[in-house]
């Protein structure tokens, strides 16, 4: 029998042995993460232009209400998926730990997505698509209330999201602090983008200019705090920087979902009122795509970064 090679490897690990064990985590959950990011950030955003905007406002972006609730309603399904088991979601519900953030997440899913749920009903009731029956009952529906609790609840979901991969000992993942602002960022800018998408038909030049300076802060921020992710990673990040996670971070994430989308909006300012919507349209779609992307890329290259020995051990080392 061959004898193992026992010895310390050059990278600085334990006896080639990776330090920690790699993440089992499957496809649900970045997709997960994209779903409730954008719910968070579309509902965000109607919410916005419901409580500070003008009618016009108010009309053409109550498509987000929507939007949230449909975002919404996999992001339990696909949770439970990944545990394996019904029960498993039920029992996080049983205790409420604010400090965890997997239970705080759990526990702000099911608050929020009641939340949205009543809020598209209410929205439904009010632009007459409801039988008579539910559209009287939506009336009841307190939709300022809602709003504001619910914009809270959106946030929270967006980021704790980065929060919660923080909180492992991947080093890709737990490296940065910037993971949740970064989540963030993205969720509000692919949120505006849903909403926009929704609301290029019927919302006037105004209200689509508006939604776009959103969206474009959005990515300005996301842009900015991904260079900042990568750099305060150092090592950990050396996964997206190579095959195969490299073109879905720096193609997918930061080009198609980040630069394409701000070239594009400074390309329409010049042009008539026909290309504008043509050319936001573009951009929304292109902004949602790499909203997952990004998420995509971060969650598979950290499962790869758990085999880096030397990354972990750097971690795990106190600073001088």
């Amino acid at each position: 029998m061959a004898e193992a090679n026992l010895s310390p490897s050059p990278s600085g690990g334990y006896y080639n042995y990776p330090v920690i064990r790699r993440p089992v985590w499957t496809w649900e959950i970045p997709v997960y993460f994209w779903l409730g990011g954008i719910a968070g950030g579309a509902y965000l955003t109607s919410s916005a232009a419901g409580l500070f905007g003008d009618d016009d406002d108010r009309r053409a972006t109550g498509g987000g209400f929507y939007i949230a609730a449909g975002a919404l309603l996999p992001c339990a399904p696909l949770l439970i998926a990944d545990l394996g088991r019904p029960d498993r979601f039920h029992f996080m519900l049983r205790i409420f730990k604010p400090l965890s953030p997997m239970n705080l997440g759990a526990w702000t899913l099911a608050g929020f997505t009641p939340m949205a749920v009543a809020r598209a009903m209410a929205q439904a009731g009010g632009e007459a698509r409801l039988p008579m029956l539910l559209s009287l009952l939506s009336r009841l529906v307190p939709s300022r209330l809602l709003e504001l609790s619910g914009s809270v609840f959106g946030l929270v979901l967006a980021g704790y999201t980065g929060v919660l991969l923080g909180a492992t000992n991947v080093p890709l993942w737990a490296k940065s602090k910037l993971l949740p602002g970064l989540f963030t960022a993205s969720a509000v800018s692919a949120g505006a983008a849903a909403v926009s998408w929704s609301a290029e038909r019927s919302a006037s030049d105004r209200t689509l200019a508006k939604l776009a300076t959103v969206e474009t802060a959005g990515t300005l921020g996301e842009l900015g705090l991904a260079f900042g992710y990568i750099r305060q990673s150092g090592r950990a990040a050396r996964p997206l920087m190579a095959r195969p996670y490299a073109l879905p971070f720096w193609g997918g994430a930061v080009g198609l979902g980040g630069i394409v989308p701000l070239v594009l909006r400074l390309a329409a300012r010049g042009g008539s009122n026909r290309t504008k919507r043509r050319l936001g349209t573009v951009a929304a779609a292109c902004t949602i795509i790499g909203s997952l992307a990004l998420r995509w890329s971060i969650f598979e290259a950290g499962k790869k970064s758990s085999e880096d020995q030397q990354a972990s051990m750097e971690m795990a080392t106190p600073k001088e």
